[in-house]
């Protein structure tokens, strides 16, 4: 029982941690077009808390791959390919669909807790 417990803590925490992940990138890319490496170290400073841990971890090139294309394939944010220098890179801009979710965003995370709270209290883990 408690070995399945530590399984869907773990899974429910990683999920938690990408959706607002998600909404941290989305927040950022609103205020200023830009690609995925500068998200990977404004992130990994934005969530770095004392003697440089995270809690987020340490979020690599691919997480934060993944985090802009899944964002791109919902309609939230639209990509540019650029050169820079002989580098092509790939530029990230918010959509109205990103935008309605950033405008929503203490809704949005409110919702998440809600629901693992709920989550918690039916499958009998609160206690």
């Amino acid at each position: 029982m408690e070995k399945n417990c530590d399984n869907l803590s773990m899974s429910i925490d990683k999920g938690m941690k990408k959706g607002i992940l998600k909404v941290m990138v989305l927040s950022y890319i609103a205020t200023k077009k830009t690609y995925p490496y500068a998200l990977l170290k404004k992130m990994n400073e934005f969530t770095s808390i004392h003697a440089g841990h995270s809690a987020f971890g340490d979020i690599t090139k691919s997480d934060m791959y993944n985090i802009v294309s899944s964002l791109e394939k919902g309609g939230f944010v639209r990509s540019r390919t650029q050169l820079k220098g002989n580098k092509v890179q790939k530029m990230f801009a918010i959509t109205t669909k990103g935008n309605a979710v950033i405008k929503n965003k203490n809704r949005i995370i409110g919702n998440m807790i809600k629901e693992l709270t709920m989550l918690v209290k039916e499958e009998g883990f609160d206690g």
